[in-house]
């Protein structure tokens, strides 16, 4: 899978806060597909598992049809692979096809003017190419990007960030690998971002414009949709429901900007210069700090919209002093700079710039310093940020693992807030809410329009404070009343294979094997104890002798969790140390035996895109140990370290500041730095899948874990996604492939001894 894909895959997924579910959000039809093994004479059966670990399940396969099956576990074995095989082939057909079908949608979305999708298209068609360089130089993907630059630049022309901000994103995925368009993302993030918080009716009108633009654009497709379905033959297959167009434009916010910046202070933003300044991984100086700062100034005196809100930004003349007055302090910083800029001007400049302000558009102090201090830190890289005190609470919430609310997992889907699935042991789960319910109110307030960060906010709340949720549900009319007590409410940070009735989780993912499979979420406090749980439970139920450790989608968390389940797996030496600005290393952490699982068990680690921080960690350690497998494709390249500083005695806001590089055992760096080449963790076995293969996977997967009742259970009326066909329907080819190569190794030696038995000359 091409970079390109990979960030398009998970921009295209919602982590949902209330119980860390990954959702898809589907882009254009595509498929699967793994590389083809490369070509070998046949091999011993002593070579099965080194084959496997290869993903030459070709030549497994040959090796095994030399040498009959001579019991019902090898017969087994030899049929899984066939049908591993047969799913391959028809990944790699059906990828081709995607592919060639990709292709031609772009070409007559781009004749029709269709930019958006054309893009949509374009990006999918890269990610299934073989030769993707190519395709960005082909003619047709040409005509596309000259269209669509066009079309930004026009937009822009209107202030119509949303639809800009939208181009240019399309753009920079397709074009990732030369970072052509960043900036021109970051500075459509930044307008559309001042639209959102400060105008909202403004950012309101251009949002509703883009859902009738896209509606139409809808109408289109769907007709030539229906046009390409009356041309098939009768006797073709009835084709797959039509995925909606992929729409990633940001919904209005719902917090007046009086809310949100709340408690942010001057005083903050000088800290956060001075700690930037001396502890950040990149040695940045106050120059660039304060170029940052002046340029998001800049662009905020250009959103003439942000008048309604800021009368001073309507007055010409005031704008245009505010703005040369801005451009001379940049000048003057440049000129300090090249001497040696003292924090002593640094912050005079900013004296200067609150002054200028002050004398010419007024804005409010909290809004000049908010802006001042999110321009500085957008220059040092993607991680550092201030978390400000209106967002302490939720930053406190994702990072200790519990919160307080009613236990339940939800997401926006067609305008309405949904239920994913009740949690276990939850308030929401004793009370009856079921997977599906749509949650129409929230304390007698309409959901309709709410965001999803919104409806989080306000279903969780204190402690013992009731909260009440007025429930749309499938097939019964009326609404369902459901009164609630905010609880504490455990965040999950693994998942098994399978749900068990009534819930809890089933760890096989092969019983007859015993291989396990655990799916850790996030590293959080108590992550390293419930893994031990998870293998306790199998240990109990038999033993485990293979394990899968899915860390697919991952975003990471606590580096000490990260530790202490890498050691779980690792007896002795050095897990993970850091390196600072200046090259030094410190803080190494280090394996103790005593923490180790007594399991000289083979493993396998699952990482792709969306394996992150912590992720990397582990799998990398694992790796780095020869301890496990890695299986999938490249993780995202977060390998930097952010310390949490105090920005103000009453801990009301901290500033996250990358400080260091994670170095693992070998004394790799997996950050992935700009214009970087390598990074991130490449696994051993490289298993590739395209956009709509990860979306199918994680859609069914999101079925087979809900909750349900045993009285669901027994309706044959409800038909409930099994696990195992995950396996049996080819759907996840990673997970296939890491399974794979476990009970190749597990049934290797056996084979062998029989070839060896049935080798003996005859005397």
């Amino acid at each position: 899978m091409t970079r390109l894909s990979q960030r398009w895959t998970v921009w295209s997924l919602s982590l949902l806060l209330a119980g860390a579910v990954l959702l898809p959000m589907a882009s254009d039809q595509a498929q699967a597909q793994v590389a083809a093994p490369a070509q070998a004479a046949p091999a011993n059966p002593m070579d099965l598992s080194s084959l496997a670990s290869a993903a030459r399940f070709e030549q497994v396969l040959a090796t095994l049809k030399a040498a009959p099956a001579t019991d019902a576990r090898t017969a087994s074995f030899q049929a899984d692979v066939e049908r591993y095989q047969q799913h391959q082939a028809t990944w790699n057909a059906a990828r081709q096809k995607a592919y060639d079908k990709a292709l031609s949608k772009m070409v007559e979305r781009t004749k029709a003017g269709l930019v958006d999708p054309a893009l949509a298209s374009a990006i999918e068609a890269h990610s299934l190419a073989t030769e993707p360089r190519a395709m960005l130089t082909d003619e047709r993907t040409v005509t596309l990007i000259k269209l669509a630059e066009k079309t930004a630049k026009e937009t822009e022309a209107k202030g119509d960030w949303i639809e800009t901000l939208t181009i240019f994103r399309s753009l920079d995925l397709l074009y990732d690998d030369f970072a052509t368009y960043r900036e021109a993302v970051r500075r459509a993030e930044r307008h559309a971002r001042l639209l959102r918080l400060y105008a909202p009716l403004e950012f309101k009108r251009l949002f509703d414009e883009r859902i009738k633009r896209m509606a139409v654009v809808k109408e289109e497709i769907d007709k030539d949709k229906e046009n390409e379905n009356n041309n098939k033959s009768p006797d073709n297959e009835k084709p797959p429901e039509a995925k909606k167009e992929n729409d990633d434009a940001i919904e209005p916010d719902q917090e007046k900007w009086q809310t949100r910046l709340k408690g942010v202070e001057l005083p903050m933003l000088q800290l956060s210069l001075r700690k930037a300044m001396r502890e950040h991984v990149s040695n940045p100086g106050y120059g660039p700090l304060l170029r940052g700062a002046i340029d998001a100034a800049l662009v905020l005196s250009e959103s003439e919209p942000l008048a309604v809100t800021f009368p001073g930004l309507g007055q010409p003349e005031n704008v245009a002093k505010f703005r040369d007055g801005l451009l001379a302090i940049r000048r003057d910083v440049e000129v300090q700079e090249k001497v040696g800029l003292s924090e002593l001007e640094a912050m005079a400049s900013l004296d200067r710039i609150r002054s200028l302000s002050a004398k010419t558009i007024q804005l409010p102090d909290q809004v000049l310093t908010y802006e001042l201090t999110d321009g500085a830190l957008s220059v040092l890289d993607d991680f550092t940020a201030v978390i400000w005190p209106a967002e302490m609470e939720s930053f406190s919430r994702n990072t200790q693992g519990e919160f307080f609310g009613v236990g339940i997992q939800i997401s926006r889907r067609d305008g309405q807030l949904i239920c994913v699935s009740p949690l276990e042991d939850t308030p929401a789960q004793k009370a009856g809410i079921k997977a599906g319910d749509v949650i129409a109110q929230v304390d007698q307030k309409d959901t309709s329009s709410w965001t999803l960060d919104h409806a989080v906010r306000q279903i969780t709340g204190p402690l013992g404070t009731p909260v009440t949720l007025t429930i749309q549900r499938p097939g019964v009319a009326g609404f369902l009343e459901f009164k609630l007590t905010r609880a504490k409410i455990a965040i999950e940070s693994i998942k098994g294979f399978s749900r068990k009735p009534g819930g809890g989780w089933d760890y096989f993912i092969d019983p007859v094997e015993h291989i396990g499979y655990v799916r850790l979420l996030q590293f959080i406090p108590q992550s390293a104890a419930d893994l031990d749980a998870a293998i306790n439970q199998m240990e109990q139920a038999g033993g485990v002798r293979a394990l899968i450790l899915d860390l697919r989608f991952n975003p990471g968390g606590l580096l000490q969790s990260a530790v202490e389940i890498s050691n779980r797996f690792v007896k002795e030496g050095l897990l993970v140390d850091t390196v600072d600005k200046d090259g030094r290393v410190s803080e190494p952490r280090r394996a103790r035996a005593h923490n180790a699982y007594n399991l000289p068990i083979p493993v396998v680690v699952l990482v792709n895109q969306g394996s992150a921080s912590a992720s990397e960690i582990v799998s990398g350690v694992l790796q780095d140990y020869s301890r496990a497998l890695v299986v999938g494709t490249r993780s995202f390249g977060k390998g930097s370290v952010q310390d949490l500083m105090k920005l103000d005695m009453g801990e009301k806001a901290y500033l996250k500041l990358t400080t260091h590089y994670y170095r693992l055992p070998k004394g790799r760096i997996i950050h992935r730095k700009p214009d970087a080449k390598i990074w991130g963790i490449e696994p051993d076995l490289k298993v590739e899948m395209t956009d709509q293969q990860v979306v199918d996977a994680l859609e069914f997967r999101q079925k087979a874990d809900i909750l349900r009742s045993k009285e669901e259970l027994a309706d044959p009326n409800n038909a409930v996604p099994v696990a195992g066909q995950i396996i049996e329907k080819g759907m996840d080819p990673q997970l296939e492939a890491a399974l794979l190569a476990l009970k190749t190794k597990l049934i290797s030696p056996s084979l062998g001894n029989v070839q060896k038995a049935e080798a003996k000359p005859v005397r």
